[in-house]
Formats: structure tokens, sequence, C-alpha cells
């Protein structure tokens, strides 16, 4: 293996998103937040990615309830955003739970705040809409990144550009939400690294081999990942179906290229890879395409595999120099080569050099069996010196397949 390709989400990173905030554009949209949570949560509780069902949860916990409303016309764009329509929502929109509630009468005349963990708006839009009517509207939904927005006709001015820019540098991913044509909100939502991260990477790159991170994230949150854990190569913005061309432009530099991933999205990338090494935690279609699975969630483990497989190659070089020897001494004088000095191999000599040649290799073979994994310990002591975290300047960031962009749904 001459290069190793990481997905971000779920590979690097723990792969359980939280979001962090939500920015209430109250000044466009004028819609209560309570309204946004239940709009956004209902059309993202039909999302299959990661951070959709991040964003879910979010809502569900803010809103005090395990039901949502109805989500129909569900369309998604890998590395893009999705499109549907909200309705029945509401009984999300009456009190929250969460609301702190007085028995006085003039508390009951007035419009009760709704306090949200995290959320940063103008306080004008925690009041909770009693205004809704009875006939069910319907609202249409668009939630995704800048180009889902720029490609249905929605302009992402420079302060809320600013405020994504913002969480992005930090490593968050920034979340546009639009509501009938208008702009209404921006969520962050932040995926931790896992912590043995940083040190598989030095590990894989001190032994030579050339680590790559790839993601369907913007350019700023990717090289905020990569600066974490030293990772000096990075694919930003790059569609699922893309990512098979990516390994395949390492193929073509002569390099034998590793992929590792977790998730469905990752699964044509580790079939045409030449080594396909799945997350044993990730999806069964991944586990299913890959040549290796790790049973352990543990990105010390790709190290792990490596190093044992030269280890294996090792002991067939071994095998195979023992073999060669023995039977360059061997079948000369079987064939009686030295019968003239006296030196003749009988029958029960020959058979019982065969054995001995098959069991001495399958011995050999045996001390693998001896093989133990090199600790975290001895993985830190040797990475003691070195920086494993690098700069930004440090990071090359190249954005995938430019001419291949998320079109508008019809």
């Amino acid at each position: 293996v001459g290069a190793v390709m990481f997905d971000k989400t779920g590979t690097i990173t723990n792969g359980v998103p939280q979001v962090t905030r939500v920015l209430v554009l109250w000044d466009r949209a004028r819609l209560p937040l309570r309204k946004v949570l239940a709009v956004v949560g209902t059309a993202e509780a039909s999302s299959e990615h990661p951070l959709g069902m991040a964003v879910a949860k979010h809502c569900k916990e803010e809103l005090g309830t395990e039901t949502l409303g109805s989500c129909h016309d569900f369309q998604a764009v890998p590395g893009c955003g999705i499109s549907c329509k909200v309705s029945n929502i509401e009984d999300l929109l009456q009190n929250s739970p969460k609301t702190q509630e007085t028995n006085t009468p003039a508390a009951k005349q007035t419009p009760l705040l709704v306090t949200l963990q995290g959320a940063t708006t103008d306080e004008s839009s925690l009041v909770a809409d009693t205004d809704s009517g009875s006939d069910s509207p319907s609202y249409s939904v668009l939630i995704g990144n800048r180009q889902w927005m720029l490609r249905n006709g929605l302009e992402v001015t420079t302060d809320v550009d600013d405020a994504m820019s913002s969480h992005e540098t930090k490593g968050q991913t920034a979340i546009l939400v639009a509501i009938d044509g208008v702009l209404c909100a921006m969520l962050a939502v932040a995926d931790t690294v896992k912590p043995e991260s940083a040190l598989a990477v030095h590990t894989l790159s001190s032994m030579g081999i050339e680590v790559f991170m790839i993601t369907g994230d913007n350019r700023r949150t990717a090289r905020a990942i990569a600066t974490q854990v030293g990772i000096r190569k990075v694919f930003a913005e790059v569609l699922p179906s893309h990512k098979v061309a990516k390994v395949q432009e390492l193929q073509e530099r002569g390099l034998k290229v590793a992929m590792v991933g977790d998730g469905v999205n990752d699964s044509p990338a580790l079939a045409h890879a030449d080594l396909g090494i799945a997350i044993g935690t990730g999806t069964d279609v991944a586990i299913e395409a890959a040549d290796i699975v790790l049973i352990r969630n543990d990105l010390l483990d790709v190290v792990a595999s490596i190093e044992l497989s030269k280890k294996t190659v090792q002991r067939i070089r071994i095998n195979f120099v023992f073999a060669l020897i023995y039977n360059l001494l061997g079948i000369p004088i079987a064939a009686g080569v030295f019968m003239p000095v006296g030196l003749v191999l009988q029958p029960w000599m020959g058979s019982a050099a065969m054995a001995a040649s098959s069991v001495s290799v399958v011995l050999s073979s045996l001390l693998l069996r001896l093989y133990k994994k090199t600790s975290v310990e001895e993985y830190e002591s040797r990475a003691q010196s070195h920086k494993l975290s690098l700069s930004p300047s440090q990071v090359s960031t190249h954005v995938g397949m430019e001419n291949h962009r998320c079109s508008p749904l019809s």
C-alpha cells in the first residue's frame, strides 16, 4: 500500500454529530424559533445522513416530543441537501414542556417564551406561534449547503456566509434552511475527532505511506479536521458518486490505494480500491464491499493490519528462500549427482526429507501466531517528539469534481 484514503464522517470523526448552534434569521423570515425547529425536524426525520439524523434528534429534544409532523415529496441530493414539503406541525407549535409557567392569570394571557439551549437569535423569535390555523398549511423546505441554496435561486448574503465560515473554521458543518423560498436559519453541527486519529495518521506517514482525506463537506470544515489529525492532502466537496474517481486518480499515479470508510456512500470506493478497509461499526454494504473489516472502531487497527500484512509477506519470503535452499541441496542428491562420491539418497530418506520440508515451512508460518499488535503506548512514544497537528497553511485542500455540482430539483 502506497496511499491510504480516509473518509471523514464516521471514520476520522466519531460519526455522532451534535447541533451546537441554531441561528434564526429573524429579519428575513420572521418565523418563531419553535416553528423553524418543527419544520426542520420533520424534514430531516426522513434523512439517512448522519448530519440530518443529528438535526432531527436535536429538534425532537428541544421540542420535547418524539412525534413530528408529516413529510412528503422528500428528495435528497447527496453532497448537496434535501428538498421536501412539511405539514401537520400545529401540535408542535403549542407550549413547550421546557416553558416556564406560572399560575397567575396575567401570565396565562401573555405569550410564553421558549428557552432553547445552544440557540442564538432575536428574543422576539422565541415567542411561540399561537396563530397557526386549522387548515394545516404546507411548507416547502430546502436544507443544505451554499451550492444547494444557490442552485435553487436563493442568495446567501455576506453576513450569513461569514456566520457559516466562523463555524467551518472550527471544524463544524454549517447547514442552511429555507422555508417557502426564504432563507430563514443556519444550523451548526459538530462532529468530534476520534482520539486515535492523529496518532494513526502520523504512524502511517512515518511508514512512508501517503495519507489523504476525502469528504463531501466544505473545504473549510475539511481543512479544520485535517489540521487536527495531521493530514496534509484533502479532497473536499466530493460527491459520493465521485469518490471512485478520486481513488482512480491515485491509482493512475502508480499508487496502491487503501480506502477506509464506513458508509453506504463509501462502498463503491471500497470495492474499487486495491484494498478496502471497512469500520466494523459501519453499514452492512460497506462491510460487504471491503476486503478487511476492523472489528473495533479504532483507526490504529488500520496500522496494525498493514503491519501484520508486512509480517506475513516477510514470512512468505523466508519460507520461499528456505525451501529454495532446501531443494537446491536435496534435488541433486536425489538425482544421483553425487553417486560417484558415495552420497546416495535412499527412498525412505527422500520421503522423510519431503515430509520434513513441508513440516518446516508450516512451523515457520505458525510463528505468525507469536505476532502481537504494537501497543498504543509504543506508538505514542515514537510520536512523542513530533507534532501531530498541522497549521492550516500546511494542508493542501482540493475541491473535487468542479464540473459535477448538485443540480436543482424540479
